[in-house]
């Protein structure tokens, strides 16, 4: 059974919110800042207590102090991007809040239209019948698709024609005994030579059939313009009978008022790609602010790099491996067991920078996703496969394939599986017609395709074709 094209869009916008919840998920799942922050204690208790040891010179009281300065720095760096991450995380829900707002007021808009289209479909096929029981359109329409089938011939012919004198005209210019005898005007009044001259100037024409080769000459050169000239004045008559089509089509239509319906359905239309450009905006402006977040939670974030800086101003005055070194130098096992504890704290640190690059890439993989899944929903809304007249093939199933994709090139591919399933439900006009006109002239066209006899049917279909192209 086939799916509707809002069902179908409902179910990428929830895969969108999905994606955004499991998003925020890995954030908050992501291992706290305490593990780290008790370890890094521990190493600035061993390093201080280190410090005691190796250098009792030094007060504790001024390696206490210069210690908390620099913990103090990391706090301050800690609580400014906290601030900044409830900041952040309140813009998006703002604009989360927003986007939804303005997906329902698209889907409502979206079944505005639907409801206009339905409105339209059912005036139109009251407008074509009523055409069709005119005797008057139906003889106008016969002329019509008579007079397309004579042009369609006729600019058939000139086309053959003009294609003949293309490559028949150049071996005329070329030959110079044929060129020597029309210039002197041979065989017409303007060929005035007497004597030898005309007596071989009539044995040249003999040799080259100058008469005949005449004939084609002329005939290549002065057809196509007078065809042209015929297809002109059929036109102008094609013109004329298309034109009392459309008045008997214009009356009817305003008995019924499908005028007054096309603008209603035209100005949906101009509303809906307003709002399409809206959610287009607010769309991006959520994926910046998830990149951001993701930025802030991620270990080349602004605020992370700076507290970075701070620590590692620290660590370059407690190198583990010269306190392992002069840890050897000394007989007490004290300042050995002291460094084996630094060393273990290092290792535990190693293990949590790799745990958190591995969160980070995993946020970056999601927020890619997330990101490629919006402009899938973008080109979705751009080509209208949200409308209800837009059908998909039943085996068609968006929520399984996105729950099994792994990458961007999954989201495309699901983009290709949409489009090659996609079709366009039957509507009235389109039983007749697929071009995509104007819903008047889809009206005339498929009227006088009604109208006309069997045999002119598709004559007169091309006839209301052919005069929407010439007018547009």
């Amino acid at each position: 059974m086939p799916i509707s094209g809002p069902v179908v869009h409902r179910q990428l916008m929830d895969a969108y919110s999905n994606a955004q919840q499991r998003l925020e998920q890995e954030r908050t799942q992501a291992t706290s800042h305490e593990e780290r922050d008790n370890l890094e204690d521990h190493r600035g208790e061993a390093l201080v207590e280190l410090a005691e040891h190796y250098l009792p010179e030094l007060s504790r009281d001024a390696i206490l102090k210069t210690w908390v300065d620099v913990r103090s720095q990391l706090a301050d760096v800690l609580r400014r991007k906290e601030i900044q991450r409830q900041h952040v995380q309140d813009q998006l829900e703002r604009a989360n809040q927003q986007r939804k707002e303005l997906e329902s007021a698209l889907l409502t808009m979206n079944a505005q239209r639907d409801e206009v289209k339905e409105a339209i479909e059912e005036i139109a096929n009251q407008v074509e019948a009523e055409l069709r029981k005119s005797a008057e359109f139906v003889t106008l329409s016969d002329r019509a698709a008579i007079a397309e089938a004579a042009l369609e011939r006729a600019e058939a012919n000139l086309k053959e024609i003009e294609q003949d004198a293309a490559g028949k005209l150049p071996s005329y210019d070329e030959s110079t005994l044929f060129q020597y005898l029309r210039e002197r005007g041979f065989g017409t009044s303007q060929y005035k030579h007497r004597g030898l001259t005309r007596r071989m100037d009539r044995w040249l024409a003999r040799y080259i059939n100058y008469n005949k080769a005449k004939q084609g000459y002329d005939f290549l050169q002065k057809t196509p313009e007078q065809m042209r000239e015929i297809i002109v004045q059929d036109r102008a008559a094609f013109d004329t009978v298309m034109a009392e089509l459309e008045k008997h089509r214009d009356d009817a239509a305003n008995r019924f008022g499908f005028s007054s319906r096309v603008s209603e359905l035209q100005q949906l239309e101009q509303q809906r790609n307003a709002q399409i450009k809206l959610l287009d905006q607010a769309t991006m402006q959520t994926q910046g602010i998830e990149a951001e977040l993701t930025d802030l939670e991620g270990t080349r974030g602004a605020y992370y790099r700076e507290a970075i800086v701070i620590f590692r101003k620290m660590l370059e005055q407690a190198d583990t491996r010269e306190l392992d070194r002069r840890a050897a130098q000394t007989p007490e096992l004290t300042d050995d067991q002291i460094v084996s504890r630094l060393a273990g704290v290092d290792v535990e640190i190693g293990k949590l920078e790799e745990a958190a690059e591995q969160r980070r890439q995993s946020l970056l993989h999601m927020q890619s996703m997330m990101d490629a899944l919006g402009q899938l929903i973008q080109r979705f809304r751009a080509l209208e496969f949200d409308s209800a007249q837009c059908q998909f093939i039943g085996t068609l199933d968006v929520t399984d394939a996105l729950y099994r994709a792994k990458g961007e090139s999954d989201v495309e591919s699901l983009w290709q599986e949409i489009r090659s399933s996609q079709r366009w439900g039957p509507t009235v006009m389109d039983k007749v017609t697929r071009v995509a006109t104007h819903p008047m002239t889809q009206v005339l066209v498929n009227a006088m395709a009604h109208a006309a006899g069997a045999a002119l049917e598709s004559h007169a279909r091309r006839a209301g074709e052919r005069h929407h192209r010439r007018r547009w």
